[in-house]
C-alpha cells in the first residue's frame, strides 16, 4: 500500500490538467487501492465547492451620500444580493460665496462609474450549491463507471482464466480416459494369450503323458525277452570262463 497524502497528488495532478482516468491510472500505479483514491477525489470535490462557496472577503466599497451606505454586506450563510447603485442627486445650488461659481454632481462623475463597476462585480452570479454539487456527482458517476469497468475487466480475465484452466482439466480428463482403453485392451489381449499358452502347454502334457504310456507299453513288452537273453548271456559267459580254465 502506498504511503503518503493522496489528496496533495490528487490536487497536483489537476493543477496540471490530467483529466479524472488519467488521475485514476496514475494513482494505481503509486499503490493507491481503488477505495483510496474515490475517498480523495470526492474529498477533494467537497473542498473545492465548499471554497467556491465562501463569500467574497473583500472590503465591500462605500459611498457616503448623505450619511448612508451604498452598499452593505450580507449576512454569512446568505446568498448576495444584487443592489442598484444609488445616483446621487444633484447637490442643491446656492448662492455663490466669494466669487465661486456654483458646482453640482453629474451623473457621468468618475465616483459613479466606479461604483457602477463595483456593483456589477459584486453582483456577478456566483455558482450555486446545485451546479457545484451536479458536478460533483458527475465526477464521483465517472469514477464509479471507472472503477465497475476495471472490476469487470478483471472478472473477465478471471472468467477466462476458469474456462482455459476448465477446457485444459477436460483434454487431460479424454487422454486418461483414452490411455485406460488402451490397458483394457492390452490387458484384454494379455489375458487371452496367457489362456492360449496355457492352453498349448495343456495339450503338449498330454500329449507327453500319453507317449509315456506308450513307452511304458513297449518296454512291458520288450523288457522279459531283454533280461532272458541277458540271463543266457550270462550264462553263455560262464562256460566260455570254465573252458578257458581247463
Amino acid at each position: 500500500m502506498a504511503q503518503g497524502n493522496p489528496i496533495n497528488e490528487i490536487i497536483q495532478m489537476r493543477q496540471q490538467g490530467l483529466s479524472n482516468n488519467q488521475i485514476i491510472q496514475n494513482m494505481q500505479r503509486n499503490g493507491y487501492s481503488n477505495t483510496q483514491i474515490f475517498d480523495a477525489m470526492n474529498q477533494v470535490d467537497t473542498k473545492v465547492a465548499v471554497e467556491g462557496l465562501q463569500p467574497v472577503t473583500n472590503a465591500p466599497v462605500q459611498a457616503t451620500t448623505g450619511g448612508s451606505d451604498l452598499f452593505s454586506t450580507p449576512p454569512v450563510g446568505q446568498p448576495e444580493q444584487p443592489q442598484q447603485a444609488a445616483v446621487p442627486a444633484a447637490a442643491p445650488v446656492q448662492p455663490a460665496q466669494d466669487g465661486m461659481q456654483t458646482m453640482q454632481f453629474d451623473s457621468s462623475t468618475p465616483t459613479n462609474n466606479f461604483q457602477t463597476s463595483q456593483v456589477e462585480s459584486t453582483s456577478s452570479p456566483q455558482p450555486s450549491v446545485r451546479d457545484i454539487f451536479g458536478e460533483n456527482q458527475v465526477k464521483i458517476e465517472e469514477l464509479v463507471e471507472t472503477i465497475i469497468e476495471e472490476k469487470w475487466e478483471e472478472l473477465l480475465r478471471d472468467v477466462s482464466k476458469i474456462v482455459k484452466w476448465k477446457n485444459k482439466v477436460e483434454s487431460r480428463i479424454s487422454e486418461m480416459e483414452v490411455k485406460i482403453d488402451h490397458l483394457k485392451e492390452s490387458f484384454s489381449d494379455l489375458q487371452k494369450a496367457i489362456v492360449g499358452k496355457v492352453g498349448e502347454y495343456d495339450r503338449h502334457i498330454m500329449e507327453v503323458g500319453s507317449e509315456i504310456k506308450a513307452m511304458e507299453r513297449v518296454f512291458s513288452k520288450v523288457l522279459p525277452a531283454f533280461t532272458e537273453n541277458v540271463s543266457e548271456l550270462s550264462d553263455i559267459s560262464k562256460r566260455m570262463k570254465e573252458v578257458d580254465k581247463k
